[in-house]
């Protein structure tokens, strides 16, 4: 029996490859290693594992590893990014014995996009034989690439990968990497991540952040547009088709699918309210140094400062807590705590732990209102919670008003989970699928568990915040700070007159009494 092909094999080996700077960017990268015997970093010939310095033949990733572990592509549609994974994986196929993994989020598009991506760059005299009923082909050098649909996380347990390449990745389940990624850890394997952003997905926070925002070693990431891609610079028509787009797309649809840029699609709900109140390091001061005004004792904290622990539990979900420490500037949030699978009494524990609750005696728990358990096993253990409204609007709208008075903080260092989750807090889609909107807005469900805290922690402070603040955006304060003194207490005078003047009360013999002359005047002049 003659050996069997995969369907495609060898149709674009001869397709021309036109130049894309992130797509060899990409390449550049994954051929990096580092020789263990000379200490060099090279860029081995394809197919072998010779050092190209000192000659050394190497036979795994132990004795001659990658410079970077994970490579991620972050780009628009039709932008060539599965181009890009495909020839990377061919190439990491011709080294003998290999063992790769390619997968994608659903079945129809590993089967209708991805495989075909790379079956049609291998040529058919590579082939050892295809296995169709596994997705698994064999090469004549003894490597193998099995393809797996990840829409069941669990699918993703397998041993011993050499690499791995996620197409459309932001569109699988995290839990599907958390189960994959183990696979890479006896071979020291590498992980090639493409996909169209899904805004601030998993993905984000995993590979490109990490790579482009952290600058973690090992990790590698760029970002770009539909329009970068070659095809797109060389023909009009199909730039046409993306302008065409633009204008009757909406503007965030646009962003995302063309432009590879991380939108929230239905309606993002703090967003940008949060980056000017992350306390953290500038060119003009130290993150300490930015606490120090709000908690000039940081990072000691007062023993007889109020402090607010707000508290976020679940069985289908992580259980989050924050810690909050009332300051007269406002709430600062100096702490998180983010763990699942364990007892209340575990979280607990922990959280007193961590917080070193053990030395305030001025602290409010505060909860969901309908976490009765949650409510009798902490008071079981001395440790009272408020139950808090838990309406998503009502709290919503008052952890809003902290952050439009610009009197909630955020220490950049110590609750960097938080800061995230109150960046990517949006609205689920409001629209059925008949097209009608619902009568009730909602939250999209995912990665809340610290907006939730804050939204208790509000909700159960029996404060507000203080609207005699003024805040001013950094031109108007640099305004202010050019003026001298005088001018300053001349502002402040008259402001404070004006204050008073609008809450005194009228007397009998003011015009207008007694609700006051709302028509500016006008009201006396027609009965004149």
């Amino acid at each position: 029996m003659g050996r069997r092909l995969p369907p495609g094999c060898g149709l674009d080996i001869h397709k021309p490859l036109l130049h894309n700077p992130y797509f060899l960017a990409m390449q550049d990268a994954r051929r990096l290693r580092k020789c263990l015997v000379c200490k060099s970093i090279v860029s081995p010939k394809s197919g072998e594992l010779q050092c190209p310095v000192c000659w050394k033949t190497h036979t795994n990733n132990t004795s001659f590893p990658r410079l970077f572990k994970s490579l991620h592509l972050r780009a628009g549609r039709r932008s060539g990014k599965s181009l890009a994974g495909s020839h990377g994986v061919r190439e990491e196929l011709s080294t003998p014995g290999q063992l790769w993994w390619v997968c994608g989020p659903t079945f129809k598009i590993l089967h209708d996009a991805t495989m075909p991506a790379l079956l049609r760059l291998i040529p058919v005299d590579w082939v050892e034989q295809w296995n169709q009923d596994n997705l698994e082909l064999t090469l004549r050098n003894r490597s193998v690439v099995q393809f797996r649909s990840l829409d069941d996380p669990e699918r993703g347990r397998g041993q011993g990968l050499n690499g791995v390449w996620i197409d459309e990745a932001a569109f699988c389940a995290e839990r599907a990497w958390h189960v994959l990624s183990p696979s890479l850890a006896e071979n020291a394997g590498i992980a090639i991540t493409t996909t169209s952003p899904g805004g601030f997905d998993w993905t984000y926070k995993t590979f490109y952040k990490r790579a482009v925002t952290d600058k973690v070693p090992g990790y590698w990431a760029a970002k770009y547009k539909t329009l970068d891609n070659p095809l797109f610079q060389q023909s009009a028509v199909l730039r046409r088709e993306v302008e065409e787009a633009r204008l009757t797309m909406p503007p965030d649809v646009f962003a995302a699918e063309y432009e590879g840029d991380d939108v929230n699609f239905t309606g993002v709900i703090y967003g940008q309210a949060i980056d000017s109140q992350v306390l953290e390091a500038s060119r003009d001061q130290t993150e300490e140094e930015a606490v120090r005004k709000h908690i000039p004792e940081w990072p000691h904290i007062d023993s007889t400062r109020k402090i607010l622990i707000g508290l976020d539990s679940g069985a289908d979900h992580p259980f989050g807590a924050n810690m909050v420490v009332v300051t007269p500037t406002g709430l600062v949030v100096v702490d998180e705590y983010l763990e699942r699978r364990q007892a209340h009494v575990t979280h607990l524990s922990t959280i007193q732990t961590r917080f070193q609750l053990n030395r305030f005696s001025n602290i409010l728990w505060a909860a969901n209102k309908n976490e009765a358990q949650l409510r009798i096993e902490f008071a079981l253990r001395g440790v009272m919670v408020a139950p808090a409204e838990n309406k998503h609007m009502v709290g919503i709208q008052r952890v809003q008003s902290w952050l439009h008075a610009k009197q909630m903080y955020f220490v950049g260092s110590k609750c960097p989970k938080t800061i995230e989750q109150m960046r990517t807090y949006r609205y689920a889609d409001n629209y059925q699928t008949d097209g009608q909107k619902r009568d009730t807005e909602t939250v999209f469900k995912r990665d809340d568990e610290h907006p939730d805290c804050l939204r208790y922690i509000c909700m159960a402070f029996p404060e507000l915040p203080s609207i005699d603040a003024i805040t001013m955006s950094d031109r108007e304060q640099a305004r202010w700070n050019s003026l001298d003194e005088q001018s300053k207490l001349d502002i402040e005078r008259i402001r404070a007159y004006n204050k008073q003047q609008l809450e005194r009360d009228l007397d009998v013999n003011d015009p207008g009494y007694p609700v006051g002359d709302m028509y500016g005047g006008m009201v006396s002049s027609l009965f004149d």
